[in-house]
């Protein structure tokens, strides 16, 4: 198959291009269009994440995808996270050796006699903020951390004035 004219364009206009595109849904697009242009339309996609409210819930997959993808991982420059509850979250992904994934990563950020009681909370879920403490320490290229209304409290509670243990 050949290649269109816009993929003969070298990468540094093709980069300036995707940059006027604000629009996620169309780099999303982009990148089912070629393997040159997924690779530019990706970097460009993942290069400034915000999870806001229900967004949130996605944290466990969003983590998976970093860990186990170098240029994701590589393209994140700005992280943020804006009133979100921390609770709720999707479940991990299915993946073959997701124990050892987050084992990986507990060993190269968490001190060695704080691993397992991490990885069960980790692994199950139960504290969000771990999760996206081994996920934000895993960005090499992160130039900006915004996390204001970061919540552990569900808003209903915060509503009604509840709190059911």
């Amino acid at each position: 198959m050949a290649s269109s004219r816009i993929e003969k364009l070298p990468d540094e206009l093709l980069d300036l291009i995707m940059h006027q595109i604000r629009d996620r849904t169309t780099l999303r697009t982009l990148c089912l269009v070629s393997k040159d242009i997924s690779r530019i339309a990706t970097a460009r996609l993942y290069a400034d994440i915000a999870l806001e409210k229900d967004d949130f819930k996605h944290l466990r997959p969003l983590a998976l995808l970093f860990w186990t993808s170098e240029p994701h991982r590589k393209a994140v420059r700005t992280f943020c996270v804006r009133h979100a509850y921390g609770g709720n979250l999707d479940p991990w992904p299915r993946h073959p050796d997701l124990d050892g994934i987050i084992r990986t990563n507990l060993e190269l950020y968490v001190k060695q006699g704080d691993r397992e009681q991490w990885f069960n909370e980790v692994r199950d879920g139960a504290d969000s903020t771990r999760i996206a403490s081994l996920l934000l320490r895993s960005l090499p290229h992160v130039m900006t951390m915004q996390l204001p209304g970061f919540e552990l409290i569900d808003p209903a509670v915060r509503k009604t004035g509840l709190l059911t243990v």
